[in-house]
């Protein structure tokens, strides 16, 4: 649209350029047109007068044409054929009507003598029907202007209607397409580039679909497949803890059910992560040192054999809080296993403010200022994958002692 007013501006401008040199065109023509009748009439009449009339009159020398004219050219700016112009205007300090523009057309005649056709227009001949239709002539170009311009809008707004009406088409359909829909036929969006479009996010979904139910089938395969040995497993570490054993089977049993419950919480997070709703759970309240609490002495047969102290801390503003308690218990459990099972030595403090909890391993098998990154572990990674699912935040930072903090705060319920 930019363009076709830029066009037509400069279109505008020049007809009306080109309306003015017409008029000096017109003008030559007229006095060539004079001139060669006076040279017929004076063929038949050699002593035919002169044309003189309204503002043409007629000169045989330069020296007769008015003086005024003489002050601003000479003999040589003129040749014959050719109209020549002055406007006194630029010549005077004030615009008068005593400035006149004149028009000089030299002609020479078939016996070789030369005549010079003046033609004269003052001010006072602006208001003359010549010049009053030649400026209404000049006024109609804008108007004309302006109707191409709403012209061309007009079609320019019918083409972008033509061409923005398959792309909007195009986008309401891929809003509605689905797995609901994916039979049902690619419609015909009207260009070819816009049928590729459509044609490749059409395949793209389908091809989606299929790697989401294969998912989907291998979680519910998977759900059976891997919670039947870990059920086994358990039922029968019940079955030993019913059955008299010496010391050395007490202390297999205990470890054989402690992995085997750390594999069935692993299952169900991993199993949890997996499938497409967001593991929020169904929210309940939770007295939160409680919770934390309770969480540190399940795990705390991690610290057995280990020179480890655990300490757990906790304020005035900390207390009940909704929230889904699996994801908690998944959050909280792997990031105080992280730090049991990433400290062979040293103290594990947990402090709980309000939300937040912040769980820290101090390492005493490094002396001095030392930064070791520890690894993040499926431990961790897991509970980013809970955070962001849940809108939470975990944040860790590498301490000079050589462990690790972790601040893990709870988003308002």
């Amino acid at each position: 649209m930019l363009a076709l007013v830029i066009t037509l501006v400069i279109y505008t401008g020049i007809v009306n350029f080109y309306m003015l040199y017409g008029k000096w065109m017109i003008a030559a023509f007229q006095l060539e047109v004079i001139a060669e009748q006076y040279d017929e009439l004076r063929s038949a009449n050699p002593n035919a007068p002169l044309p003189n009339g309204f503002n043409i009159q007629t000169f045989t020398s330069y020296n007769a044409l008015p003086e005024l004219l003489r002050e601003h050219f000479t003999p040589d700016d003129i040749e014959p054929g050719e109209l020549f112009y002055l406007n006194t205007d630029k010549y005077a300090d004030r615009k008068a009507p005593e400035n006149p523009i004149f028009l000089v057309f030299p002609h020479t005649l078939k016996d070789g003598k030369q005549i010079l056709l003046l033609q004269t227009y003052h001010a006072r001949d602006e208001d003359s029907i010549y010049f009053k239709r030649l400026r209404k002539l000049a006024f109609l170009t804008i108007p004309f202007a302006i109707g191409v311009v709403v012209i061309f809008a007009y079609f320019l707004w019918l083409i972008g209607k033509r061409l923005t009406q398959p792309s909007e088409k195009l986008q309401g359909w891929a809003k509605t397409l689905s797995t609901k829909n994916l039979h049902e036929p690619v419609p015909d969006f009207g260009f070819t580039e816009l049928n590729d479009v459509a044609s490749e996010l059409h395949q793209s979904l389908v091809r989606v679909d299929k790697f989401v139910t294969r998912e989907h089938e291998f979680l519910r395969q998977a759900s059976h497949e891997l919670r039947t040995p870990v059920t086994i497993v358990s039922g029968n570490v019940e079955l030993l803890d019913k059955t008299p054993l010496n010391e050395i089977q007490v202390r297999l049993a205990a470890r054989i059910k402690r992995a085997n419950r750390n594999m069935q919480q692993l299952i169900e997070t991993l199993l949890w992560l997996g499938r497409e709703a967001a593991p929020n759970g169904h929210h309940e309240k939770i007295d939160y040192p409680s919770f934390v609490r309770e969480a540190i002495v399940d795990l705390a047969y991690l610290t057995d054999g280990k020179n480890l102290s655990c300490e757990f801390n906790t304020d005035d503003d900390s207390g009940e809080i909704t929230a889904s308690s699996a994801a908690l218990m998944i959050v909280v459990s792997n990031l105080i296993r992280n730090a049991f099972e990433h400290t062979p030595k040293g103290q594990v403090t947990v402090t709980l403010k309000a939300n937040k909890l912040i769980v820290e391993n101090n390492l005493m098998t490094c002396a001095g200022d030392c930064i070791r990154d520890q690894g993040e572990g499926i431990g961790l990674h897991l509970v980013r994958r809970i955070c962001n699912r849940c809108n939470w935040t975990c944040e860790t930072t590498i301490l000079s002692s050589g462990g690790m903090r972790a601040t893990f705060t709870l988003s308002a319920a």
